[in-house]
């Protein structure tokens, strides 16, 4: 699929049914930025992760925007673990909130009812609100947040509700309940858009740049890693490791993939110097993508703040 022009129509994908957090995530991305200024934007659901990278390695849609940590449930590893099989690019950054919400049918109220379903994240990031409730309410994980509104409404569910946004609410024709019931009303989520192309973005943009390392199991590895960047005053953002799949044997030690956000663009002469310094004693190094970091439209003051899953 070509890079989209002024007479084109921009496909996003996302995980997710319509009324996603993700989908809400994709609409603000796309609407409140001026590089997508008067496009045509279609947000495209995919029941997986895995269908989503797949969309856009198979030039079926532009972009996607995924989910890659939470502030409150940490990394989402899955993205991870996605961004190395497949030969995509990150080129994009944004963090999106959105208050849960406790939705029903309308008519339906909280006394009546005997279940309360959504994602498994979302479930974790209520559980204050949620033991205010009877014990005699069943709590059940939902495939995503919008299905679970959706189920109430095609099954006429007079006894469920669903956490949900407020958007997924309206759309499914659901009376809320009850608002900004997530434990943290600061909880935020960030968001990467990957494409099949890497671009270069400019330094009024704040670039960021994402690194998977591979290392062996030796001692001071990590600390040399740090210390390519360190040592060039480059600003390590994240950093954090996990076992490398392909090098879990009985026969060796294990392997770890360290994953790195810095600040800076892979293009910047310092930037490039401690990429070269990391392939000296690496396994493997690999570039995710340097992007810039899109601000989200401005909050209202007072106006809380919630998750974007």
């Amino acid at each position: 699929m070509s890079q989209p022009t002024a007479d084109t129509t921009i496909k996003v994908a996302f995980q997710g049914t319509k009324g996603a957090y993700s989908e809400g995530a994709v609409i603000e991305l796309f609407s409140s930025q001026k590089t997508w200024a008067g496009l045509d934007v279609v947000p495209q659901g995919y029941d997986s992760f895995k269908q989503v990278f797949e969309a856009v390695q198979d030039d079926i849609v532009n972009y996607a925007l995924v989910p890659i940590e939470n502030s409150s449930t940490g990394t989402f590893h899955f993205t991870h673990d996605l961004l190395l099989h497949y030969s995509l690019y990150i080129v994009g950054e944004y963090q999106y909130h959105e208050n849960h919400c406790l939705a029903a049918l309308p008519g339906v109220k909280l006394e009546t009812l005997t279940e309360i379903q959504s994602h498994a994240y979302v479930i974790d990031q209520c559980r204050g609100y949620l033991g205010t409730l009877p014990p005699t309410i069943t709590i059940n994980q939902g495939h995503d947040t919008a299905s679970s509104a959706a189920r109430i409404q095609s099954q006429n569910l007079t006894t469920s509700a669903a956490i949900c946004g407020s958007r997924a609410a309206r759309l499914y024709g659901l009376d809320i309940l009850a608002s900004g019931i997530e434990d943290d009303s600061n909880t935020v989520t960030r968001y990467i858009l990957i494409s099949r192309t890497p671009i270069k973005p400019e330094r009024h943009l704040e670039p960021r740049t994402s690194i998977s390392v591979w290392l062996k199991n030796q001692k001071g590895m990590f600390h040399k890693a740090a210390a390519c960047f360190a040592l060039r005053d480059i600003n390590i953002c994240k950093i954090e490791s996990r076992p490398s799949t392909r090098a879990i044997t009985i026969s060796k030690p294990w392997e770890y993939v360290m994953y790195m956000d810095v600040d800076g663009s892979a293009t910047e002469p310092q930037m490039i110097n401690a990429v070269r310094n990391l392939e000296e004693f690496a396994t493997r190094v690999r570039v995710l993508g340097s992007y810039p970091r899109y601000q989200p439209m401005q909050q209202n003051p007072g106006t809380p703040i919630g998750i974007g899953m």
